[in-house]
């Protein structure tokens, strides 16, 4: 085999070997891309629980606060009016 047959060979095989490299590559980064939206998309959704359950909570406490039985058990006790004096 002569020189430039050998050149010829060797850039058909490195040629054909980038192209399956960056074919490679292509699969690879459209297949991140595919998981970081699917990743967002569930942070957006736990976000929006998150935020769901602490208003819920929020809505809970007042109503427990503001409830006979919780102001019957927790009540605050009076200043008698010797201690005031």
């Amino acid at each position: 085999m002569d020189t430039l047959s050998q050149s010829e060979v060797f850039f058909i095989i490195s040629s054909t070997g980038f192209v399956l490299l960056w074919a490679f590559v292509a699969i690879l980064l459209f297949y991140l891309i595919r998981i970081s939206r699917t990743f967002s998309n569930i942070m957006d959704k736990i976000e929006d629980n998150v935020n769901k359950i602490g208003d819920t909570t929020k809505e809970m406490l007042t109503d427990l606060r503001d409830s006979t039985l919780f102001n019957f058990i927790l009540r605050k006790k009076r200043k008698s009016r010797k201690e005031e004096k």
